[in-house]
């Protein structure tokens, strides 16, 4: 779940730090919710067919609750693509592969979940999936699976629906740079056409800025739910 999800660290964040933050959250979940093996186990297999379990259904739970910030940073590379702004001409300097737009998005969303009211929702729905399905008990069935698929497709349809209008104003800037180019062949009009989508699309994002947050923090704000259905659907 750290190494997932960006509210407990994710990516960017050193090892050390998510390390330390897994066994506070384990000691926690341990010593203060008393979370514990509902059976002893005996032997190292036992062992390792509940870590595998608990692998499992905490990889799940990270991917869900990392999905609106993917469909943000998606969402950002999706505007870039049809404006043309490519990453190394957008972020030369930080050596980054990631989009412009993407990774504005991605670090604003963050940025409003943690100082907003959104935070310890998600925490609470990630953590309270330990309380609903017992330690060892996480079973991949079928109905949780169909959950993490639908989601996933829930994120992607909100990532391009960020992108969206962005495109469709880019497309029709070259559409109008093509016929007026057409139209008056001798004032090379099609220099135009980049500069014109970069511009106009970067304008639009910064006008657009508040509905795609509210979008994308709706997202967020359906997490508790959707990571209690997942451990409905795991029991």
């Amino acid at each position: 779940m750290a190494f997932l999800c960006p509210l407990l660290g994710g990516q960017a964040t050193p090892s050390p730090v998510k390390l330390s933050l897994v066994l506070s959250l384990a000691l926690f979940l341990h010593l203060g919710a008393g979370v514990k093996v509902p059976v002893p186990m005996e032997t190292l297999g036992e062992w390792g067919a509940l870590a595998l379990k608990e692998l499992v259904y905490g990889t799940a739970v990270g991917l869900l609750a990392a999905l609106p910030f993917d469909a943000a940073r998606m969402g950002g590379r999706f505007i870039d693509l049809f404006r043309g702004a490519s990453a190394e001409a957008s972020l030369p300097v930080a050596g980054s592969r990631e989009s412009a737009a993407g990774d504005v998005l991605y670090q604003l969303l963050v940025a409003l979940v943690v100082t907003g009211g959104l935070f310890p929702r998600v925490l609470s729905g990630s953590l309270r999936g330990f309380g609903v399905v017992p330690l060892g008990t996480a079973v991949p069935s079928e109905a949780a699976t169909g959950q993490v698929f639908l989601l996933a497709g829930s994120a992607l349809a909100t990532g391009l629906a960020i992108g969206a209008p962005i495109a469709a104003a880019s497309m029709a800037v070259d559409c109008w740079v093509g016929m007026a180019s057409r139209a008056a062949p001798q004032m090379n009009l099609q220099e135009l056409g980049a500069p014109l989508r970069i511009l106009g699309g970067g304008a639009l994002l910064w006008l657009g800025i508040g509905v795609l947050c509210e979008r994308l923090l709706a997202e967020v704000a359906g997490l508790e739910g959707a990571l209690l259905l997942l451990g409905e659907a795991a029991r």
